[in-house]
């Protein structure tokens, strides 16, 4: 039977024009890897249809074990204290491959 590792899965909705912002947080905060999904839809900032590249919202998925979690979050905060708009929830997953998620990015 294949072993599990508990970590973190953290998802960051927010508009695409800030990707670029975001990448560079995830290399300071050492993480090692995200996806990164376009999507669409509506909420408390009205429908989100994505037809224009200015509007676009992207979803961003980071895999993390629990000890880098609190520094990353704390980056996403002072990003929303800014007045940057993101939705951020984090959900708890098991990997197969922990070694994955402890080398940071290049």
């Amino acid at each position: 039977m294949a072993e599990l590792y508990p970590h973190k899965l953290v998802n960051i909705i927010t508009l695409d024009v800030l990707q670029d912002k975001l990448s560079k947080m995830f290399r300071r905060h050492q993480v090692s890897g995200y996806t990164i999904i376009r999507v669409r839809g509506e909420g408390a900032s009205g429908e989100m249809a994505g037809t224009l590249d200015f509007e676009a919202n992207i979803m961003i998925k980071v895999i993390l074990p629990e000890e880098k979690l609190q520094r990353l979050l704390d980056g996403l905060q002072r990003q929303i204290n800014r007045g940057y708009h993101l939705t951020v929830f984090v959900s708890d997953v098991d990997v197969m491959t922990p070694e994955k998620f402890l080398r940071p990015l290049d």
